[in-house]
């Protein structure tokens, strides 16, 4: 400013020059809001898409790594369906981007009859491939198993059953946030290191109802709002005058194994299920060589190869938000993973790393996926198991906010109006 000038003669440029626009803003950059964006996208709809970390998918969320498993081999149909649905999405996906993002290594449900679980179960999934018509394999022992897989020579004897579903297989997490916004072109403006701290859904504004501030100052207008924040999903409901839901903040663990590539060979992508027990909540799985191209990237060229393994289910208490979340877990819980390899992968060498990722829940295990102000959809409580139906999940949350576009499927079961994620007047958490 020139001498004499009034102080903050130009705070008004400098707001003019840091203002955003855009017909939607969306709020986290893991699957759900890089999904809503390309759908978006695909209606000629324009976005911003404001992720607080340095990339879309960060390390410190959920959708961030090589794998994430995508199967029709569900206890529950409408999840199969919903499946078939995404598949088709997924495939659209990598033709407009020219990436590969699922590979198909088949899954392996097996183990003890546990009952349902938040992964379904052995004999809950074979009677879904059956009434659907879906092609799958049995097998009645830990005998067939071990027969079949070699590797996991530790069914050998047990009372085991299991179902394959030759055609699932996994998708590449990261990757896949990625392409979903490279799909989204130009319609897109992705702008990382950028944390909301204010959210107003009732600006008064004739063009732009959606006001938000980002930490450094910047200004996004819009005419509608996404919330897709994860495990900080309650801190932008709070900042945006809504209700809080009903969600806890898992901490899962989950690590890589070194094993030789011939062990390797026979290690199924598979889902085993066995009875709880004290801090063991029995679920854990394996995905193979194929699925872990980050780890094999950085390797010593040792000619060893790794395999993941984690499990489906919470080290220690759940949390209400990512406050006191501990990144490193606990190593009670690795014992247990590093016991589960030595009983059933007897084969496979040494943990080389280990992980602790927030999983956002709810107490049913549905999804959050409704509609929360005439200008605001959100997307929450992915519960594990979002991640592959993403651009089904992006479809969804656009026709939320197009009133002229229907919704792909019925989105009665993620209401945030039902009792599961409403959290009584009175009663919110603090």
């Amino acid at each position: 400013p020139k001498a004499g000038d009034p102080a903050g003669k130009e705070f008004p440029a400098w707001i003019d020059e840091n203002t955003r626009s855009a017909d939607t803003l969306i709020i986290g950059g893991g699957v759900a809001g890089t999904a809503a964006a390309y759908s978006l996208a695909e209606m000629g709809r324009s976005s911003i898409l404001a992720e607080s970390s340095s990339s879309v998918a960060p390390k410190i969320a959920s959708s961030n790594g090589d794998s994430r498993m995508y199967r029709q081999m569900y206890s529950d149909p409408f999840f199969s369906r919903m499946q078939a649905v995404a598949l088709e999405r997924w495939n659209d996906v990598e033709q407009k981007t020219g990436r590969t993002l699922l590979q198909e290594n088949g899954l392996l449900f097996y183990g003890e009859d546990t009952g349902e679980t938040v992964e379904g179960s052995v004999l809950g999934a074979k009677k879904t491939m059956e009434d659907l018509g879906l092609d799958h394999t049995f097998y009645a022992t830990g005998d067939e198993i071990a027969a079949e897989f070699p590797a996991l020579a530790g069914s050998i004897g047990k009372d085991y059953q299991g179902v394959r579903e030759a055609t699932a297989g996994h998708i590449k997490a990261t990757k896949a946030c990625e392409a979903l916004v490279e799909g989204a072109g130009d319609k897109c403006n992705v702008m990382c290191n950028s944390k909301i701290v204010a959210l107003d859904l009732k600006n008064a504004d004739d063009q732009f109802s959606v006001r938000a501030t980002t930490e450094s100052g910047e200004t996004i207008l819009a005419k509608n709002a996404v919330i897709a924040a994860g495990p900080w999903t309650n801190s932008i409901l709070e900042m945006a005058s809504l209700p809080k839901l009903n969600l806890e903040v898992w901490q899962v663990q989950w690590a890589h194994y070194e094993v030789d590539a011939d062990v390797a060979a026979s290690i199924p992508q598979a889902f085993h299920f066995r009875e709880e027990t004290g801090i063991d909540g029995g679920l854990y799985y394996v995905f193979p060589a194929s699925a872990t191209e980050s780890v094999e990237a950085s390797s010593d060229g040792s000619g060893k190869t790794f395999v993941k393994v984690g499990v489906d289910f919470p080290t220690g208490e759940a949390l209400e938000s990512m406050k006191g979340f501990d990144f490193d877990g606990c190593n009670k819980v690795l014992d247990l993973i590093d016991g589960w390899v030595a009983e059933h992968l007897p084969q496979v060498g040494k943990r080389i790393d280990a992980y602790c990722s927030p999983y956002t829940m709810t107490t049913d295990s549905y999804f959050v996926m409704d509609k929360l102000a005439h200008n605001c959809a959100i997307f929450a409580g992915g519960s594990g198991r979002a991640f592959k139906f993403g651009p089904l999940l992006g479809d969804c949350i656009a026709s939320l906010l197009c009133d002229d576009t229907e919704s792909p499927i019925a989105l009665d079961r993620f209401s945030a109006k039902r009792d599961a994620v409403m959290i009584a007047c009175g009663e919110e958490k603090a």
